[in-house]
C-alpha cells in the first residue's frame, strides 16, 4: 500500500530535523517537495506502464533512501562551497595586501640601490689600499718559501735514505715470520709426546741438539758439548717454559760460536723440516724455527753497518728538521701581519661581491614584482567571478541537491525520455516552494554530475 501524501511528510519533517542547515521553513518546503516527487514518480509509473507495459517500483525504502541521499548531499555540497568561497576570500585577501606590500618594497628598493652604489665605491677604494699592501707582503713571503723549498730538498733526501735503510732490514723479516710461524706449530701436546720418544731417530736428536745450541749458548758462546737425547729431554723438562724461552729467544744477539757451531747442523740434507716432519711434528717446527733463526741474524748482521747509518741519517734529518723549524719560525713572525692584510682583502672582495649580488637581486625583485602586477590584475577579475558563481550556487544549492538526489534514488529505471519529463516537471513545481531556494541552478547540474 502506498504511504498517504501526510506521512511522507511526516516522515520526511522528522528525518530532516537533524539538518542544521535547514531553518524550519525551508525543512518544510523541503518534506513536501520530497512528498511530492514520491507521488509524481508514482504516477508517472502508471503512465509508463500503460504505454510501455512495464512496472516501475517506489517503496518506502525508496523514500527513505531520497532523504538520506538528500542529508548527505547538503552537507557535502555545503562543506565544499564553504572551502571554495574561503580559499578565493583569501586569495583576493592575499592579493591585496600583497599589492600594498608591492608599493613597500618598490620605495626600499629604491633605496637600497643609492645605498649599494656607496657600498661599491667604498669596496673599490678599500681593494686598492689592500691589493697594494698585500704585494708587499708577498714579496717578503716569496724569500721565506724559497728557504723553506730548500730545506724540504733535504728533507726529502734524508727521507729516501731512511726508505732505503728500512727495505733492506725488510729482507729479514720473512725468516722472522717463518721462525714465528713453526713456533706456532709447537704445543704442550705435541712436544711432550715428542719428549716422550725413548729413543728417536738421529735427525731428530740433530734437531734438539741444535735447538740446545741456540739456546744454551746463544747469548753466551759456551756452546753444551753434551747435546745428548736425554740432555735435550731435561732442556725441554717443563714444557710451557720452554715454550715461552723459545718465543722469548734474543733473535738479534746471537754469539758467533753458537752460528759456528749451527753450520753443521743447517748444512745436514737431513736438517730439513719435511723430511723431519716425517718423524715427529714438533721436530720439525724446532728445525724451521732453527734454522729462520739463523737466517734471521746472518740478515740482520749483513743490514748492521746499514742500520748504523740510517741512524746517521735521522741525525741528519733532525738537524734539517730544527733548520726548517727555524726559518718556519720566521715566517711565523711575519703572518699575524699578512693574516691581518689577507683578511681586510678578503673582507672587501665579499662586500663587493655581496654588493654586486644585492644589486642583481634588486633588479630581478624589480621584474619580477612588475610581472606579477600584471598576474594580479588577471587573477582578481578571475577570482571576482569566480566567487560570484559560488555564491549563487551557495543560494541554489538546496533545490539543485533536492532535485540531483531525487534524479538519483528514483529515475535510474525510467527510459531517457521519460527522465527528461519527469526532471522538468520537478523543475517546474520547484519554483512553487520558494523557501527551497531561488532557484536551481544549471537545472540542477551542479549536482547532478554526483
Amino acid at each position: 500500500h502506498e504511504w498517504p501524501q501526510e506521512a511522507l511528510i511526516s516522515v520526511s519533517k522528522r528525518f530532516l530535523g537533524s539538518v542544521q542547515l535547514l531553518t524550519p521553513e525551508i525543512r518544510d518546503s523541503v518534506a513536501e517537495f520530497m512528498a511530492y516527487v514520491h507521488t509524481s514518480v508514482n504516477n508517472m509509473s502508471q503512465t509508463y506502464l500503460a504505454n510501455e507495459k512495464r512496472h516501475n517500483y517506489t517503496t518506502p525504502k525508496s523514500f527513505l533512501e531520497l532523504i538520506k541521499l538528500y542529508e548527505s548531499l547538503m552537507g557535502k555540497k555545503h562543506s565544499e562551497l564553504l572551502g571554495k568561497i574561503q580559499r578565493l576570500e583569501n586569495g583576493l585577501l592575499k592579493l591585496q595586501s600583497t599589492a600594498a606590500q608591492v608599493d613597500d618594497l618598490k620605495q626600499k628598493l629604491a633605496v637600497q640601490e643609492v645605498d649599494l652604489a656607496q657600498k661599491n665605491e667604498d669596496a673599490d677604494k678599500l681593494i686598492q689600499k689592500v691589493g697594494s699592501e698585500s704585494d708587499k707582503v708577498a714579496k717578503e713571503k716569496a724569500i721565506a718559501d724559497d728557504e723553506g723549498r730548500k730545506v724540504a730538498a733535504i728533507n726529502d733526501e734524508v727521507s729516501k735514505k731512511q726508505a732505503s735503510c728500512e727495505t733492506d732490514l725488510k729482507r729479514a723479516e720473512p725468516a722472522l715470520m717463518a721462525a714465528e710461524t713453526a713456533l706456532n706449530t709447537l704445543d704442550k701436546t705435541n712436544l711432550t709426546e715428542l719428549k716422550s720418544f725413548g729413543s728417536p731417530p738421529a735427525a731428530v736428536t740433530n734437531v734438539t741438539a741444535a735447538v740446545m745450541v741456540l739456546m744454551l749458548g746463544g747469548s753466551t758462546g759456551k756452546v753444551p758439548k753434551d747435546r745428548s737425547w736425554k740432555a735435550a729431554k731435561s732442556m725441554m723438562a717443563k714444557v710451557d717454559d720452554f715454550l715461552n724461552n723459545l718465543r722469548n729467544y734474543d733473535k738479534d744477539h746471537i754469539h758467533e760460536n753458537a752460528i759456528k757451531a749451527m753450520q753443521d747442523y743447517i748444512n745436514s740434507e737431513e736438517f730439513n723440516p719435511e723430511i723431519i716432519g716425517k718423524k715427529s711434528y714438533a721436530a720439525a717446527g724446532l728445525c724451521s724455527w732453527a734454522i729462520n733463526i739463523v737466517k734471521y741474524y746472518e740478515v740482520f748482521c749483513e743490514v748492521l753497518p746499514k742500520r748504523m747509518a740510517l741512524e746517521d741519517a735521522n741525525k741528519e734529518l733532525n738537524n734539517a728538521k730544527e733548520k726548517l723549524a727555524g726559518i718556519q719560525a720566521k715566517i711565523a713572525e711575519r703572518a699575524p701581519k699578512l693574516s691581518s692584510l689577507q683578511e681586510l682583502y678578503r673582507s672587501a672582495v665579499v662586500s663587493r661581491r655581496r654588493a654586486k649580488a644585492a644589486k642583481d637581486k634588486t633588479a630581478a625583485i624589480l621584474d619580477t614584482l612588475t610581472r606579477f602586477m600584471r598576474a594580479i590584475r588577471s587573477k582578481k577579475y578571475t577570482w571576482g567571478r569566480e566567487m560570484k558563481r559560488l555564491q549563487k550556487a551557495l543560494l541554489t544549492m538546496n533545490a539543485d541537491v533536492m532535485i540531483a538526489a531525487s534524479f538519483a534514488c528514483y529515475c535510474g529505471n525510467f527510459p531517457p525520455e521519460y527522465r527528461q519529463t519527469i526532471l522538468d516537471q520537478w523543475l517546474r513545481s520547484s519554483a512553487e516552494w520558494s523557501s527551497i531556494g531561488t532557484e536551481c541552478g544549471s537545472r540542477g547540474e551542479n549536482c547532478m554530475s554526483e
